[in-house]
């Protein structure tokens, strides 16, 4: 484990740790608690006009295993930082800026293909993709999201500090809940978002953009193939939505996350048979009906 402010150096994936402003144990105390989230999200703001104070290292690393893989590696370091700062959300903004910067170098790479309307309208397609595809739809999952659990899936105690039995899945196990520190951050549920957008970008953005050629064909089989490939990366999608949301040990029933998948495996087929094409539709919505003629 390096100290904080020093320099990150190959480490393995279960043994990462944030360096420079990122946190770990030499973090400084942070000026807000769990349950203020509106402190927290204030000061990720200022951060990020101070960008010596993000850890891009420990951001890219956790892209790495979240597009390579797989989510559980990740909230096992949120554990830790509620073990020493007593909050689930980031303190470091960075993740999310990175990400929106990845998502504006799609866009602009989906602009050099198919934008035949102008630079203005080019603008408006980035400022799109980052402020509603990935942070709009975000804030809107994850508050849906955050009272869903809040509501209906905190594990429920006898008593202050009494034990309860949490119904996880495949297993019951007994934890020891609090009712005032059992509450669902919302921060958490936007990183929770954060994390589960990254295989989305890769497998449909980044994978989209290549085989665009291809799935902007009419027919059958062009759309049957633009439906799987959405069909599988939304479900991915809310697997790690559930993965995250089950890291969490004063939650139950978290496998109702997983109740959406059913609904896109359902759909592939029917939508394919009238011939509906997601990435038709989308790029159309985005670019006009005329880049499709």
């Amino acid at each position: 484990m390096q100290k904080a402010g020093a320099t990150t150096t190959a480490v393995d994936d279960a043994t990462f740790t944030p360096t420079g402003g990122g946190g770990g144990p030499h973090a400084p105390n942070l000026p807000f608690s769990s349950t203020n989230t509106n402190a927290t999200i204030n000061y990720n703001f200022r951060r990020v006009v101070m960008p010596k104070h993000m850890d891009v290292a420990y951001a890219l690393w956790q892209m790495r295993v979240l597009a390579l893989s797989g989510p559980k590696a990740v909230y096992r370091h949120a554990t830790y930082r509620k073990q020493t700062k007593n909050q689930w959300g980031r303190d470091d903004p960075t993740f999310c800026v990175l990400t929106s910067l990845f998502v504006a170098a799609c866009a602009i790479g989906y602009c050099a293909m198919y934008e035949r309307r102008g630079v203005g309208k080019a603008v408006w397609v980035v400022l799109s993709a980052v402020c509603f595809d990935y942070i709009g739809c975000g804030c809107v999952i994850a508050t849906a999201y955050w009272f869903l659990a809040n509501r209906y899936m905190r594990v429920k105690s006898s008593g202050r500090g009494r034990g309860s039995t949490r119904h996880h899945v495949g297993t019951t196990t007994t934890t020891t809940t609090n009712d005032n520190n059992n509450h669902v951050e919302w921060l958490f549920a936007f990183d929770v978002h954060c994390n589960s957008f990254v295989p989305l970008f890769v497998a449909l953005y980044l994978g989209q953009l290549i085989l665009s050629p291809l799935l902007v064909q009419r027919g059958f089989i062009c759309a049957l193939l633009s439906n799987i490939l959405f069909c599988l990366s939304l479900s991915y999608y809310h697997y790690c939505q559930f993965v995250g949301f089950n890291s969490l040990p004063h939650l139950e029933r978290t496998e109702y996350l997983l109740y959406p998948v059913v609904a896109l495996v359902v759909l592939v087929i029917p939508l394919s048979v009238v011939q509906f094409n997601p990435t038709r539709w989308v790029l159309s919505w985005y670019f006009g009906s005329e880049v499709l003629q």
